[in-house]
This record gives structure tokens, sequence and C-alpha cells, in this order.
């Protein structure tokens, strides 16, 4: 059979008409289907528009034709009459051309390549962003803090004082006034598992959430599909996010069908040839990582891959499902200092992919090195740095020379690192002119996300020492530097409860938990500060429940450590009933563009 065309005004008038009929005509075209001998070709042909149609009633309304086009509608009588007129392959051909776009410009059509250098050029307006209407400069601030300004120095004893690294930046969007181009552009690389685990909600999930993306990226910004299950394919080249790709983009969602293993690194492997090879560089590059499979050892192969290239990269990790390996999750993050989405709740994905979007696109430096330095004069020799917090620390010098590298700064953010200073025995009677020794000196090196110019600022830490039987004043904890204190503590305290759940100690985990909660709320000083340790300890305690850890509270406190350690993300939050919770106020690690654009996804499905 040859399709025919439709005439304007009959075309007219199935647009005119409502959805609602729409189901049933479309289970009547495949009823019809069997009374017909149809050649194979065109049997394929049906079976892929099928699946589209499939993949399209999953997709929220008011998300499905951003130009207010009502859905065709096919009564009963237009049916039979384009039947006789337009035939049955004509029909769905000329739905789905209304739905994705009847230039086959726009079309999706997959075309492997071995050399990933057909990028889209990034548009003529944005290539040129080489400075912003503020100094960057003014917009961050660095500064190092002492949990407590002073403190006697004990002869028979040592002290330790916590302190930390700070960079805090301002909202670049106060100074914007609305100006878009203060946004960067992110070349987007989605990594998605289509393994056969994936099949059913997961897979159809992640093809509305990704529908939903589109929604998020401009012009400005670029978008490349990789596909895998036990091997992997470039689906999408990397393209710019004009109107008329989102429709190709729609296309290429809807062709993506689930089946086969897992190989989590092949899928990256693809993605970091792509950053690699690309014509021309966006502002950001990430990696979104979509799976609930298992991959041993691909962190790994994953570390080896981003080190045999040069290019800013974070990579966000999103985990579905009770049977994903969140401990691996958790380390491909680490890899690009991103963050891990736990997906319980396959509904709210679009609000994760929102959140790390809002960080991206709120980049305001890169390429960010914070080297600490803790060598004070003599007679304070001996100070050192006992203990430094997450894996993030590189040490050159014991004690004495710590290193961290971040890969991106968002603006309307800040990042605390936190550390232990160690306060030896002192026999010696302190004079007056060494009562404020520099401890801890910081130095900062970044650069410019959109000039890539690099800058410097300096930084130290001066304590103020008595002797010990000097009398001194009410000496108020730092309020800063006691809550991130408390960050930390409490996430290694989930860790060390994780751990203990692992060996069958769920109670000991739970009253150990418990204990340090007490601790906390008994310390006025620290129980003003404490609401979010407090928070992630309850969430720790229910989740290391016998009933909830193999559930789902193993994966959450993977996600607790990481997140809280990197600062970034959102973590997962669960009822006592197991159930995953949907975020209400702002997150610990969130800017306002981030929760702006999360209650943005919420009021579309609320």
């Amino acid at each position: 059979m040859q399709p025919s065309s439709m005439t304007n005004a009959l075309r007219a008038e199935l647009k005119d008409q409502q959805r609602a009929q729409l189901q049933g005509s479309y289970q009547q075209y495949e009823a019809s289907l069997f009374g017909q001998q149809v050649p194979v070709q065109q049997q394929q042909q049906i079976q892929q528009q099928q699946q589209q149609q499939q993949f399209i009633q999953q997709i929220p309304q008011n998300q499905q034709y951003p130009n207010n086009i009502n859905r065709v509608n096919i009564s009963k009588n237009n049916v039979k009459q384009q039947q006789s007129s337009q035939g049955l392959f004509g029909q769905v051909k000329d739905y789905f051309s209304n739905l994705f776009g009847g230039d086959p410009q726009y079309q999706y059509k997959y075309e492997p390549k071995s050399q990933y250098d057909d990028d889209d050029d990034i548009l003529q307006q944005y290539q040129k962003q080489g400075g912003l209407p503020v100094n960057i400069e003014d917009m961050i601030e660095l500064k190092v803090e002492a949990q407590y300004d002073y403190c006697k120095l004990k002869k028979s004893e040592k002290q330790i004082i916590p302190a930390m690294v700070s960079i805090i930046t301002k909202d670049i969007e106060q100074y914007a006034k609305n100006n878009s181009s203060i946004e960067a552009g992110i070349d987007l690389i989605c990594v998605i598992d289509k393994s056969g685990s994936m099949s059913g909600q997961k897979i159809e999930s992640v093809q509305q959430s990704l529908v939903q993306l589109l929604n998020f990226l401009s012009e400005k910004d670029r978008l490349c599909l990789i596909v895998f299950d036990g091997g992997a394919k470039r689906h999408t080249p990397l393209k710019t996010l004009t109107e008329g790709n989102k429709k190709y983009f729609k296309g290429a969602i809807a062709a993506i069908s689930a089946g086969g293993s897992t190989n989590i690194a092949a899928g990256t492997d693809i993605a970091f040839q792509q950053i690699q090879q690309r014509k021309m560089k966006n502002q950001v590059t990430s990696i979104f990582l979509l799976s609930d499979g298992q991959d041993s050892g691909a962190a790994e192969r994953i570390q080896k891959q981003k080190d045999r290239i040069s290019d800013v990269v974070t990579i966000h990790s999103f985990g579905y499902g009770n049977d994903h390996d969140a401990d691996l999750m958790s380390k491909i993050c680490k890899v690009g200092q991103g963050s891990f989405y736990y997906i319980e709740n396959v509904k709210l994905l679009d609000e994760f992919f929102a959140d790390a979007l809002g960080r991206l696109s709120s980049a305001l430096a890169e390429k960010v090195q914070i080297d600490i330095k803790c060598a004070p004069q003599i007679p304070y020799q001996d100070v050192q740095i006992q203990k430094t917090y997450g894996d993030m620390w590189k040490s050159f010098e014991q004690g004495r020379f710590y290193q961290i590298n971040v890969p991106q700064i968002a603006s309307d953010s800040r990042k605390d690192y936190v550390f232990e200073i160690a306060l030896p025995p002192f026999t010696d009677q302190i004079l007056d002119e060494q009562r404020v020794p520099q401890v801890v000196q910081v130095y900062l090196q970044f650069n410019n996300t959109f000039s890539k110019q690099t800058y410097q600022k300096v930084s130290s830490l001066q304590l103020k020492l008595y002797n010990e039987e000097e009398q001194i004043g009410e000496n108020d904890p730092n309020a800063d530097v006691t809550r991130e204190f408390l960050r930390v503590q409490a996430t290694e305290a989930i860790e060390q409860a994780r751990m203990k759940c692992d060996q069958f100690k769920n109670e000991e985990a739970e009253d150990m938990l418990e204990k340090m909660k007490q601790n906390i709320l008994t310390d006025q000083k620290m129980a003003k500060v404490s609401a979010q340790a407090i928070l992630d300890i309850d969430q720790a305690k229910n989740a290391s429940k016998r009933a909830n850890y193999q559930n789902f509270g193993k994966k959450q406190m993977f996600q607790m450590e990481v997140n809280n350690y990197q600062q970034e993300g959102l973590n997962a939050q669960f009822d006592q009933l197991g159930q995953q919770m949907q975020q209400i106020d702002q997150g610990m690690f969130q800017n306002r563009k981030q929760l702006k654009m999360v209650q943005e996804v919420q009021k579309k499905k609320y």
C-alpha cells in the first residue's frame, strides 16, 4: 500500500478535534492489521510506530506540544474515511509527522560514526561570551576560620580546634538583570542504560524525563545521547537545542528500547571520546549517567578514561531502584566530583534532573585549586593539621601541606572544607608579641567559567593564644564552623553505621546514631545550628533498621556520604514506611536557581 496525500481541510479538521478518542482509534488500527496481508517491512514500521505511541502516551499532556497544538483525534467515521482515501500506513505516518515535525531535517535517524567531530556549531551569538558585566573577583570570597577565635594553651595535654576553608559565591543573577547570557552554556552527554532490567516503567520514566530535560536546555546548550547495554553506541550527535532539534531529540528518545546486559564503562568511554573529539566547546561540560545496573570495576575504568582528557568534566550519577549498586554509583560520581541521585521513586527523576542542571548552568568558576599550608613560626612550629574530612584532600606533607581540586563552583553557593588543628602541650610562657600567630595560610586559584581568565586569592587563619593560668572571657563558637563540623561528623557517623549494618549489627548502628544525636542536642551551643545534622542522623537511623537496610537504607546512606562530603546534590528522604518523599524545602547544597527549577517541575506535576 502506498500512502496518499491528505487534504488541508481534512488535516485542519483532525487537528481541531479532541484527544479523548485517539487511543480507541489507534487500537482499531491494530485490530485491523490482523485481517490484512502486510509486507514484513511495513509490519516492522508499524511496530516501531506503536512503540513510539506507547511512549507518547506517558508524556504529560502539557509537555507534548510546546506550541499548544492539539493532538489529533480521529472519530470512527473519520477513520473509515481516511482508510479509504489515505490507507492505514499513510494515517500513522501523518500522525507521527505531526508529532515530531514534518520536516525530514528534524526526524530522528540513527547514523553510526567512528569519529565524533560532527558536533553542531555553538550558535554565533553565544560564541563570544568572553566576559561578564561584573568583576568575578568580587563575586568569590575566600575565608579560613576556626571554631574558636582564641584559646588557652595547656601545659599537659593536646587540644583540638575544628576549622574550615570556605569559598562563598554571590548570586550572579542579581547582577545579571535577566540577561540570559549570564548563564553558562552546557555540553551535556547523557549516558543511558537500556539493558533488559530497565524495561517497563524505568525506561519509560527515563524517556519522559529526558523529554522534560529538553525544556530546561536552551539554544546555547548542546546535547548528546549515548545508550549502552552489553555494548554501547552514540545514539545522537552533539547537537544544539534549537526548537527544530528538540523535535529531533524527541524522536531519538522515543526510539530507545531496553534489552541486553550492562556495561557502564563502554557508555562512558564513548562519552569521553565525544568530549575529546568535538570541534567546539561550551563553557560547561557534564555527563549524566542513568543506570540501575551493576558493572564491577567500572569506576576504575572510568577514572582511566577521564584521566586521558584535559577538559573539565563533572559526572552526575542517577541510580534506579533498590537493586542498583549504590557503592559503584557513588564511586563514579566521585570520579567526576558530581552528585549521586538515588531514585527509588522514578517519578522524581525529572526533579533531580532540574537540580543538577540548575547547578551546571550557574557555574561561575572552574579549575578551582586550594592549597592549605600549616607552618606557624617558632614557638608554635609543632602546631599541625591533625585530621581532614572527605577524600578530596590530597596530602603533600602530612600535617603541613594539603591541596583540594574542584572542577566547578556555582554562583549563590558555598563550599566548606573542614579540618582539625592540633595544639600540642605548651610549657613556655606566651609573650605579648607571640599571642596572635598565623597558623594556616590558604591560596586559591580559579578560572572564570566564561573568559577562562585565571585569578588568585589568599587568606590566613590567626589564633589568639593565652597562657593556661590567664583569665579570659566567654568564648562563643563560630556558628558556621560549628554547623559544618557537625555536618562532617554526622556523615562520618553515617558511614560507620553503614559498615555496622553490613556486619548485621543494625541495632548497634541505630544506638550509635542516637547517642550522637543526644550529645548534640544536650549541648546548647551546638543545638542552635544542628538542624541539618539531626535530620541526616534521623534519616540514617531509619535507614539502618533491618527491615529497611537492604531495601533502600544502604543506598540512601551511600548517597548521604558522598553528597555530604562533596556538598552536591539532593539527598533522598524516606518516611517511616520506606516511601521516598518529594523535596519541599531548599536542599542543604541547593542555590536559589536550583530550587526554582525543581519547583517549576513540581508545579507541572501537581
